[in-house]
């Protein structure tokens, strides 16, 4: 009986043998091409599924009561340096909070001219102090200067004025005789004349002012025959000046 059995059981394993065989047979003759694709696709998933185990099987060795232990202990400490923060009042700065009110209305400040600067309000012309042009017929023309003393030119105020043949570029102020010497007969200046701190000084004849004449401290001032100015005479009330030429010609008025 035992032989028949000892038979039976190798007759078996032979038979197995012998389908393995087949089968790793066609395994390789069919599947040699799709087996390595097979191979090359599964590949990716082993390794995350490795990952994975490992990652859990480093979760489960974690001793969560000891993990909780120490959140809680890092919390108190925490929260106990906070209060003695605040108890010892480091770090207080002050604080402005502003209110977010948009019906807030914005004050109007206006300017008028009794709240402006002087040198910012305005000119009325109608209550300007103007002074009638009159003119002397029978003064005679005089074609030179008249020098009442012999004085040294400016030769600083010379040559900081801009100047090209008879031509003056720019404001020219004139605050002493040996500046005055600048200004010759038939000479033009196109900006404002200054004459300023002389007095009896004669402005020499066919003067062209294309801009405004100032006269600030100036005393007797007299003209030498025909000038022109193009704008206004303005005087301080410390000045004076006269009488015009009857072939002058002023574009403006004479304004104290």
């Amino acid at each position: 009986m035992f032989k028949a059995l000892k038979m039976k059981l190798a007759a078996r394993h032979i038979n197995q043998k012998n389908a393995a065989k087949k089968r790793s047979k066609k395994a390789v003759s069919k599947n040699s091409f799709w087996g390595r694709v097979y191979d090359v696709i599964k590949k990716p998933f082993i390794f995350i599924a490795k990952c994975l185990r490992r990652f859990w099987s480093w979760v489960r060795s974690i001793d969560l009561i000891g993990l909780v232990n120490i959140t809680l202990l890092s919390s108190i400490i925490v929260l106990f340096s906070m209060l003695i923060i605040d108890l010892t009042g480091i770090n207080n700065k002050p604080v402005v909070i502003i209110a977010n009110n948009s019906s807030a209305t914005s004050q109007q400040v206006q300017v008028s001219n009794n709240s402006a600067p002087r040198a910012v309000r305005e000119r009325i012309s109608n209550n300007l102090n103007t002074l009638p042009l009159k003119r002397d017929s029978q003064r005679q023309y005089i074609g030179k200067t008249i020098n009442v003393t012999n004085v040294a030119p400016d030769k600083v105020a010379v040559k900081q004025t801009a100047r090209v043949s008879n031509v003056m570029y720019g404001d020219v102020i004139i605050d002493s005789r040996g500046a005055a010497t600048m200004i010759k007969a038939g000479d033009v200046i196109k900006g404002n004349l200054f004459l300023q701190h002389m007095r009896k000084y004669t402005l020499p004849c066919g003067v062209r002012i294309e801009g405004d004449l100032y006269l600030r401290d100036m005393g007797l001032l007299q003209f030498a025959g025909e000038f022109t100015v193009t704008g206004n005479i303005y005087v301080t009330p410390n000045s004076s000046f006269g009488p015009l030429p009857g072939t002058a010609r002023i574009g403006g008025q004479v304004i104290l």
